[in-house]
């Protein structure tokens, strides 16, 4: 007898960066996992079919810097529904907790949610703050805290983060990156470092941090900068990635410059990840320059950078960056089903960077669907 499947994705064409596939399949779903992945799937043998003839169908995006910690923390928003409809299955909270209100988050969004909201956690006691900044006073910071939190909360805790500009750590910046840098050497996790205004040098930044460690918002117009004063990447950061250090986007509102980040790329500072670091303190509605992951996706396209690489950027890249590679960011059967089927749209799209330039492009990605633990979502295009 053949499978009968509660749900079939038919039509589309696969691109998986992490299992290297890129070819048109369909992918039959059973309750909450893949259950199928192959060619001309009849449409009788499943319960539901979804014709997603003309889409792009890949791993359920994973937006790894957002700030989801709503009611709490001064930069969290609901970001469900924004996620739900922009193809984002999984998100990463970038230490909107610290270990004194880690349970919250748990509690809170991450067993409340639809989205997977997984966690990096803060250092400073309460995480993340706005005035005053959460580690002007080291009083405040909690490493053998965060480091237990992170220990005792595998599935949900996936590293330490520590913001670096002036305002979060005043005078504080070497104490607080080496004690941050400790820190994740005691739980085993990777430490997320915000760089753009901070009192010390990039190249002691870069210097400091270990193999998987991840430097976020790395385009950021903000000094110190990834390039030195003829636009050409430091050698400093060049070794750091050679070793493996980690480089995300995080565009924010304050992040992101296109004419920075066309000269890293063309020398040689590709972004290992691409996200958005949604926060509640970007201007509404539609996030100022940010918009939703797939716009910051879209903008890498009209950078020139390859579909198939923006794609691993935001699924087999940020899942292999937390040690989650064996069940994110990859279409594999026995997995939670957790897809997005995308559309490139000729649609002509003017994309903004954070000092105020303006890039015409002549496609947009967007999400038609998203599939969340087989449950189907319809995008915002």
């Amino acid at each position: 007898m053949s499978d009968i499947f509660d749900l079939l994705i038919t039509g589309g064409t696969v691109i998986d960066p992490g299992s290297g596939t890129n070819q048109k399949l369909d992918i039959g779903i059973t309750a909450d996992r893949i259950a199928a992945i192959r060619s001309n799937i009849p449409p009788v043998s499943a319960r539901k079919a979804l014709n997603v003839e003309g889409c792009i169908i890949t791993p359920g995006l994973i937006d790894f810097h957002v700030h989801s910690y709503w009611g709490v923390n001064p930069y969290g928003f609901n970001a469900d529904r924004i996620c739900l409809a922009s193809g984002v299955t999984t998100t990463m909270d970038a230490g909107s907790s610290g270990p004194t209100n880690f349970l919250g988050f748990r509690k809170l969004v991450y067993e409340q949610s639809r989205t997977r909201m997984l966690a990096f956690v803060a250092m400073a006691q309460h995480g993340v703050l706005n005035d005053p900044g959460e580690l002007e006073n080291l009083r405040f910071a909690d490493p053998e805290g965060a480091a237990q939190a992170v220990a005792e909360n595998r599935d949900v805790a996936i590293g330490i983060k520590l913001r670096m500009h002036k305002k979060s750590v005043g005078e504080n910046s070497r104490a607080a990156l080496r004690l941050a840098v400790k820190t994740g050497e005691a739980c085993r996790a990777p430490l997320m470092v915000h760089v753009g205004d901070t009192a010390i040098s990039m190249e002691e930044i870069v210097e400091s941090l270990r193999a998987g460690d991840v430097v976020t918002h790395c385009y950021t117009p903000q000094q110190p900068s990834i390039l030195d004063k003829n636009g050409r990447l430091l050698d400093a950061v060049r070794k750091a990635r050679e070793r493996g250090v980690i480089f995300d986007v995080g565009h924010a509102g304050g992040h992101f410059d296109f004419n920075l980040v066309r000269r890293a790329m063309s020398d040689g500072l590709l972004p290992d990840i691409i996200s958005s670091d949604l926060h509640g303190r970007l201007k509404q509605p539609g996030f100022g320059v940010v918009g939703d992951l797939p716009t910051v996706m879209t903008k890498f396209l009209a950078l020139g950078l390859s579909l198939e690489r923006i794609i691993a950027a935001c699924t087999s890249s940020p899942a292999g960056a937390v040690g989650f590679q064996d069940r994110l960011g990859r279409l594999e059967i026995g997995r939670e089903a957790d897809i997005a089927v995308l559309q490139i749209l000729d649609d002509p799209v003017t994309l903004r960077d954070s000092l105020g330039a303006e890039k015409l492009h002549r496609q947009r990605i967007a999400a038609k669907w998203t599939i969340r633990a087989g449950e189907v979502f319809e995008g915002s295009c």
